[in-house]
């Protein structure tokens, strides 16, 4: 293409504002071979980066509004769930994070179908509006936190901190469950998804971890290590990412059980019966 180019310009004189011209349209080609390829993969997580941007969440008690992090923290798919194609989002109050989201798209009945999915991290009330309509109003606590049993003491150094919270990840054998009974082991993905410090409410350093199926995330481990007036240790909470019964094991001890929720299954934005729950998942 740049030879084409340059034969045609080579016709002309090659001075003043032609030699320009051929070298503003050299430094186009550059450009538009720099963008990304438009792909149909590409175009729908575009998508689902647009849909996440006409969320507007807030805390309501205090009003408070939260921060979409960009770019999403994670692209994912999974070939054994109908070619399933999304991407996990946060909202931040602050420096921590209040919300985590797993839009994504997949195939069913010879189409693509979207679900939004969102979860609350926050201890206080929340209300989402997609397109100006509430979609979803928790009012209780998102998580709930439980101290690690024999952790060890909280480094001073902020990279072994981190390893340590890493370390702590691997002792919980995490299950999803179907509506037959039938157990799937889940993987513990390498790297946290996200990362943070919010040191003003004493969160040394925090982290999102996930357990996944291929690189689908279908539940989420918050660990902190946190310093609350002089008092520092390791604490942690389970989230889910999907409507079947999860479960995760410390050793022999079940330290979490969340039970099937039918309600999500064909479940649509806005739904009464479901928009208060902490884990809602639906077509938007």
């Amino acid at each position: 293409m740049v030879h084409r180019i340059w034969r045609s310009f080579r016709e002309r004189s090659c001075c003043g504002s032609g030699c320009v011209v051929f070298l503003i349209a050299i430094a186009n080609l550059g450009s538009v071979a720099a963008q990304e390829p438009v792909t149909p993969e590409n175009t729908e997580l575009a998508e689902l980066l647009a849909s996440a941007r006409d969320y507007k969440i807030r805390i309501t008690k205090p009003d408070a509004v939260l921060k979409l992090r960009e770019p999403p923290v994670l692209n994912f798919t999974n070939p054994e769930r109908n070619q399933e194609r999304g991407s996990v989002f946060v909202w931040m109050q602050d420096e921590r994070p209040a919300v985590i989201g797993q839009f994504f798209c997949f195939d069913v009945m010879g189409r693509r179908a979207t679900k939004h999915a969102l979860h609350s991290l926050s201890a206080s009330p929340l209300e989402a509006r997609y397109h100006d309509s509430v979609a979803w109003s928790p009012q209780q606590p998102g998580l709930d936190w439980k101290p690690f049993a024999d952790a060890p003491a909280v480094d001073a150094s902020h990279a072994k901190r981190l390893l340590q919270m890493r370390q702590l990840t691997r002792r919980f054998k995490v299950n999803l469950i179907d509506p037959k009974d039938k157990a799937t082991e889940l993987r513990l993905a390498p790297r946290p998804l996200f990362e943070y410090s919010a040191p003003k409410v004493g969160v040394t350093d925090g982290g999102i971890f996930s357990y996944v199926i291929a690189t689908d995330p279908e539940a989420i481990l918050l660990v902190e290590a946190f310093d609350d007036g002089g008092q520092s240790g390791f604490r942690y909470a389970f989230a889910r990412f999907h409507f079947y019964r999860l479960t995760a094991a410390d050793g022999d001890k079940t330290v979490w059980d969340v039970p099937l929720d039918l309600d999500m299954k064909g479940n649509t934005i806005g739904n009464p019966a479901t928009i208060k729950k902490v884990y809602n998942s639906y077509h938007p």
